[in-house]
């Protein structure tokens, strides 16, 4: 009843279809010729119409066909792409250079933090180092006097170890302060280890920051990968170096190809499921992380996999099944004949009658087929 009902709105709501002459000038020619021909007449419908009856213009493209299995997945920033920029000693924060979502490169100030280790470090460093160009003059004075014959070897032999002591320690000093990041006073500066975004920032001013909670994190967004659960049922098809195609819920238009990079030794406890992660070839720039989405396991190489169209795209017309494509005017479609294979989950193998890539209408074949219907029953009164 319900689709005797959208026929009947459509069929009021067409505004145009091929003039009665065309229609029947086209069926005409078409005797003798292939099912096909019958019915290249066009249909035009208004925008409105076509999207009450939920027609959605897509693209035929390949999937894998093997029962229709789609693994959970979600897409994660990869490990090695992402950093958590944290003081290597605590103090309290004095400046905050960026904010969130800001682009930043390698070796740009993040934030500044004013600690105080890193002001007894300092400190003691200038102590140190006057000491040290004491301990040198001494050292001088004990020299001349051994070339003279007036001073006592035992002295010489003092003012030497200390020198080399105090120029020790002086060295050790600057070292811990550059792996702080120290610069002038008791300031560290903290800065982003890798290019990428500001995805996170823990740090305010005034607060106090500390090794133990990172400041800020950068993560590089063009680097993701896909972690997948496997059912138990399905673990025997998976394998590390097996192609898979991955599709996340927010864009149902991306078709990602992947490889499978890490198979897990044992089943999560809590889902029973294996996990995997996918790496893709070329991820596409809408991708963030934490999308929700699928894994299409293929198996073997991406040509296994065959061109497929959604099962609400397929109509028979006379014996023939058929897709709509697009006329030669906006918001006009036409049948294509097809021939048909397999059929899994909500798809059909496509054979023959259309390319990869082809234009179509992915739903609302049963509409329009009932609108050509009426539109050809028009034509012959």
């Amino acid at each position: 009843m319900n689709r005797l009902l959208t026929t009947g709105i459509l069929a009021i709501m067409l505004t145009a279809g091929c003039s009665k002459g065309a229609s029947k000038a086209t069926e005409r020619s078409g005797e003798g010729g292939p099912p096909e021909a019958k019915h290249s007449n066009e249909i035009r419908m208004s925008s409105e119409a076509a999207e009450r009856a939920g027609i959605k213009v897509g693209r035929a493209e390949r999937r894998a066909l093997g029962g229709g299995t789609a693994i959970p997945a979600e897409v994660q920033f990869e490990p090695s792409s992402t950093a958590h920029v944290a003081p290597l000693v605590a103090g309290r924060i004095t400046k905050v250079s960026v904010a969130l979502g800001d682009r930043v490169e390698r070796g740009q100030i993040l934030g500044i933090v004013a600690a105080s280790d890193v002001s007894t470090a300092r400190s003691r460093l200038e102590q140190t180092s006057a000491r040290l160009l004491a301990a040198e003059s001494t050292l001088l004075r004990q020299q001349q006097l051994s070339t003279e014959g007036i001073g006592a070897q035992r002295s010489l032999i003092e003012a030497k170890a200390q020198v080399g002591e105090l120029r020790a320690e002086v060295q050790g000093l600057r070292r811990q302060l550059s792996v702080f990041g120290a610069g002038s006073g008791g300031e560290l500066s903290l800065t982003a280890p890798i290019d990428g975004v500001i995805v996170e920032i823990h740090a305010t001013l005034g607060e106090v920051a500390s090794p133990e909670q990172p400041a800020f994190v950068v993560t590089d967004p063009t680097k993701v990968r896909v972690r997948g659960n496997v059912p138990e049922l399905e673990m025997s098809r998976v394998r590390a170096g097996s192609a898979t195609i991955v599709r996340v819920h927010a864009f149902p238009e991306l078709a990602m190809p992947g490889i499978i990079t890490y198979v897990a030794p044992a089943l999560d406890e809590k889902t029973r499921s294996l996990p995997i992660r996918v790496s893709l070839v070329a991820p596409n720039a809408k991708l963030r992380s934490g999308l929700f989405g699928s894994i299409e396991l293929v198996g073997g190489a991406a040509d296994e996999r065959a061109l497929v169209v959604p099962i609400d795209a397929v109509a028979t017309l006379d014996g023939q099944q058929v897709v709509f494509v697009p006329g030669t005017g906006p918001n006009t479609f036409r049948p294509q004949g097809v021939a048909l294979g397999r059929r899994a989950g909500g798809f059909f193998e496509v054979k023959s009658g259309l390319t990869e890539g082809a234009s179509i209408a992915l739903s609302g074949a049963f509409t329009l087929k009932s609108a050509l219907k009426s539109s050809e029953l028009a034509d012959t009164d």
